[in-house]
């Protein structure tokens, strides 16, 4: 059992463009980072079912950060715009950086989610798409 797991490979998998590329990382971003060399604290998924349960629940999690994130003004969009497009912020690093800005209370402070939520808000207030070029 031991050797299985020395055997096993560990797999990071991420959409965010600022984590692939080395971009500006939260401390959160390095932290996740070092334990997938490590393999300590990673959470290993047994079943699909528990993926998609997973999966489920960052989908409710999004859509309750959109609805904070839907009063977002146009020098906010433009802010969290500079962050992700001129300054390389992964979502952590442009969640923790608005939290840090009074824009609300989530936690933790970096939270992926939320920094998606953000940017996603901030896309289409500049008629654009945070998943694609030049958000992602």
């Amino acid at each position: 059992m031991a050797k299985e797991k020395q055997d096993q490979e560990h797999v990071f998998v991420t959409d965010d463009k600022a984590v692939r590329e080395a971009g500006r990382l939260s401390k959160a971003d390095a932290e996740i980072l070092q334990s997938v060399q490590t393999g300590e604290g990673l959470i290993t998924i047994k079943s699909v079912e528990e993926f998609q349960e997973m999966a489920k629940a960052a989908a409710e999690r999004f859509n309750e950060f959109k609805e904070l994130c839907s009063p977002m003004t146009l020098a906010q969009a433009k802010a969290v715009r500079k962050l992700r497009v001129e300054m390389g912020f992964s979502w952590r690093a442009v969640a923790e950086a608005c939290y840090k800005l009074g824009w609300g209370k989530w936690s933790p402070p970096s939270n992926q989610i939320m920094g998606m939520a953000l940017c996603e808000r901030a896309a289409l207030i500049h008629s654009e798409n945070y998943m694609e070029a030049p958000w992602n």
